[in-house]
């Protein structure tokens, strides 16, 4: 029963974000979405890449 509560409690933080987002940033909400997007694939390729680089694999 605890667990339930605090998936709902979860739940209901999680949609109240959501809305917040998407409320006050209106038209701005989906290109911030896809820029934080993309940033984030370039900084898993850059880390990606220095890893195959330590590892002595050629990119």
């Amino acid at each position: 029963m605890k667990d339930q509560i605090w998936l709902l409690i979860c739940g209901l933080g999680c949609a109240g974000a959501a809305w917040v987002y998407w409320h006050y940033l209106d038209t701005y909400a989906a290109p911030i979405l896809i820029l934080a997007t993309l940033v984030s694939l370039l900084a898993d390729n850059i880390r990606l890449r220095r890893k195959l680089r330590e590892t002595g694999r050629k990119t």
